[in-house]
């Protein structure tokens, strides 16, 4: 076989490697997409998408004055991505119900606009009166008293009166709940303890005050033993399921007895005999026997 032959043969078998490269490269490439078709579905499923992803809440379609009964006509619904807590997906679940503060139009409505009384009203019951007393760390048990705890009310008093040091302690409210401490305070819907200052200020500042869920009965009782002497607050421990027998008014009733609705004294608080005053003895004036008989500027006195 002569050169010519060689080359030629060489020739043809480049351009069949050229052909079977293009092929390769044209099977290879990802199909054109059609066009009209994607613009078409791409924006339904994504919108599809997101709306299943959306919770539907109701907001003020307009201007709400305080006081004002709740129409129709004054709600409206918006899906949004993230539902706050506390607000309502139908509308019917507010209509006939009453706005206790003004209402701007957009503003979601929730139990804290249509329920009166604010945060503190709404943890304690009926039979209950929240009762601040004055804390710091030593009376609030090193500070690490959190709302929902349960304590006793300890009173501590120093008789100065008394010739005699006399000292006294007892436990004046057994087992009451905690529902603030400092700025803390627990939330009705979850029983969970928030910061009720502000988020962004980042000092820790110590608690001054708490707040005791105290039956009514036993409020004068607080009254009078925050004046009479030094509180102290005693945790109690969960294990005792105060919670439980609270609820069932079986607890502080019976701690307290019936006395507990009537007025009290210190001397009744403390278990101290009360002392009768002292009766001052006067005695008569001396008066003696005889007549008096006055001589011009003289003055004497006959027996008669």
């Amino acid at each position: 076989m002569n050169s010519k032959v060689l080359m030629v043969f060489a020739g043809l078998l480049l351009v069949c490697a050229g052909v079977v490269g293009y092929l390769g490269l044209q099977v290879g490439k990802p199909a054109a997409p059609v066009a009209g078709v994607v613009q078409e579905v791409a924006p339904a499923a994504l919108a599809e998408a997101d709306k299943l992803q959306r919770t539907a809440v109701v907001v003020a379609a307009r201007d709400l004055p305080a006081l004002a009964v709740i129409g129709k006509e004054d709600l409206t619904v918006e899906m949004l991505r993230t539902a706050p807590a506390g607000s309502v997906p139908k509308p019917e679940a507010l209509i006939g119900q009453r706005v206790w503060v003004a209402v701007p139009a957009g503003s979601i409505l929730t139990s804290a606009v249509t329920e009166p009384g604010g945060p503190l009203a709404r943890t304690i019951r009926p039979d209950e009166r929240a009762m601040a007393i004055a804390v710091d760390e030593v009376i609030g048990g090193g500070g690490f008293v959190l709302p929902g705890d349960y304590v006793d009310v300890m009173l501590f008093v120093q008789d100065q009166q008394s010739t005699e040091r006399s000292l006294s302690a007892q436990v004046v409210l057994p087992g009451v709940r905690v529902l603030t401490y400092g700025e803390q305070i627990a939330v009705s819907t979850d029983g969970q303890a928030r910061n009720a200052g502000d988020p962004k200020d980042k000092t820790p500042k110590p608690p001054r005050t708490a707040v005791l869920a105290v039956p009514a009965e036993a409020a004068s009782r607080l009254m009078l033993a925050s004046q009479a002497g030094s509180l102290r607050l005693a945790v109690r421990s969960k294990d005792e399921n105060l919670y439980e027998k609270e609820q069932q008014g079986r607890y502080i009733q019976a701690s307290l007895g019936g006395a507990s609705s009537q007025p009290i004294t210190l001397e009744q608080l403390i278990g101290k005999p009360r002392q009768a005053p002292a009766v001052r003895q006067v005695s008569a004036p001396q008066v003696d026997a005889g007549v008096v008989v006055y001589r011009g500027t003289t003055v004497t006195r006959e027996a008669h």
